[in-house]
């Protein structure tokens, strides 16, 4: 099998900072309305049912209770996690699948941290209430996604590793074979 070697696409540094606002900028308008149009008393505004509710929450801590009172802990955080996702997007040379996730979950961490500092918790809403999963924002779903993107890339450049390394032992048998013949 001929393994070809392949351009990689990368992601402009401008586009990397386009999807960071973008997520930033959904995450706390989608705050914003929620905390307008939702009553924080639990009782939910059904979307598909009550498989899928908008219930306002107000989360000081981290998802599945982790951390209930970890207001301080998560801004630190954050705040770390932001710095190491820009380092990251560098370190990875700008390679369009990773930087993608490292801009979603950067827009992701920054829209959490801003609820955070400003208001002492992050504003949850998004409720699916079938699987009993944790009330979330668009934050949140933005680093999720980002990890299932990092999760594929990894999935398809370790294939693409294990091909070239198989067929790198058949090329060095060759070459053996080749010099050996010379020397006869």
């Amino acid at each position: 099998m001929k393994i070809m070697n392949q351009k990689r696409l990368t992601l402009r540094p401008s586009i990397f900072m386009f999807i960071v606002a973008i997520v930033l900028i959904s995450d706390q308008v989608t705050k914003s309305w929620a905390e307008k149009h939702l009553s924080l008393d639990g009782s939910g505004t059904p979307v598909i049912g009550h498989a899928f509710m908008l219930t306002l929450t107000h989360n000081t801590g981290g998802a599945w209770g982790l951390m209930p009172r970890g207001n301080l802990f998560f801004i630190g955080f954050a705040l770390v996690a932001s710095i190491g996702l820009v380092f990251a997007y560098q370190r990875a040379n700008r390679e369009l699948v990773p930087g993608a996730a490292f801009a979603l979950a950067l827009g992701g961490a920054i829209g959490n941290l801003l609820d955070r500092v400003r208001v002492g918790y992050v504003v949850d809403f998004f409720d699916i209430r079938i699987i009993h999963w944790p009330i979330f924002n668009v934050a949140d779903s933005a680093i999720s996604f980002s990890i299932v993107l990092l999760l594929f890339h990894l999935l398809r450049t370790s294939r693409t590793s294990e091909e070239i390394s198989r067929s790198v032992p058949v090329a060095d048998a060759k070459v053996s074979v080749h010099r050996e013949e010379k020397s006869v």
